[in-house]
């Protein structure tokens, strides 16, 4: 009796043990490389020459120009990523699709992404800093942009806070979750939107991290 009782607590420690190292790798780790990565970002944006304030429109009309400006930026960090945005293509329009309807943000579901991929969303954020320079845009009306064109779409964006998604962690909530901003669309925006929705939707899951 001696002996198995040994062996059970034997295997209940080896259990344990794995457990804990499971929990790191898969969950800790790549948790906390998210709150790195998201500062990082924040940051990032101080590189944008245009600093200057933005004032929307009155009526949160977007212009066709918007809307051209921001597929290209949104083009040219997907060409500077190549391959590494070829890999995870497919995955991306999973998760956008996943996420249509929602109003909270999991980011469990955007972790499994991009744990193999190595500074990508770091990457991806200095090639926008460098798109955004060449359009002349600011991180202010970049971003008034983008969540008028989502909102038109039916999506939202959340606020980044990486010290709420830290605390979160630090609480023993590996599964950080954020409000989604979705501000009301016109039917205006809608129509001008519209016609790039495919596209649009494959960036999405981007756009969870400041992009």
């Amino acid at each position: 009796m001696a002996r198995w009782l040994a062996l059970g607590l034997l295997g209940l420690s080896l259990f344990l043990v794995l457990g804990g190292w499971a929990a790191y790798v898969f969950l800790v780790r790549p948790a906390q490389n998210l709150v790195n990565e998201l500062r990082q970002v924040i940051v990032m944006d101080q590189g944008v020459k245009n600093q200057s304030p933005y004032r929307p429109p009155a009526d949160d009309r977007l212009s066709k120009e918007q809307v051209e400006q921001l597929l290209r930026v949104q083009r040219q960090v997907k060409q500077g990523l190549g391959e590494r945005y070829q890999r995870i293509a497919a995955r991306l329009d999973q998760l956008a699709r996943q996420q249509v309807g929602q109003f909270t943000l999991d980011y469990r579901t955007a972790l499994d992404l991009f744990r193999d991929s190595s500074a990508l969303i770091v990457e991806a954020k200095r090639l926008q800093v460098e798109a955004l320079n060449q359009e002349g845009l600011s991180p202010e009306e970049y971003a008034w942009i983008k969540r008028q064109v989502y909102s038109a779409l039916g999506l939202g964006l959340p606020q980044l806070d990486p010290s709420e998604v830290l605390r979160q962690i630090g609480a023993g909530d590996f599964n950080p979750r954020v409000e989604m901003e979705r501000p009301q669309a016109s039917s205006d925006n809608e129509k001008l939107v519209e016609p790039h929705r495919e596209e649009l939707l494959s960036y999405y899951p981007f756009t969870w991290f400041g992009l």
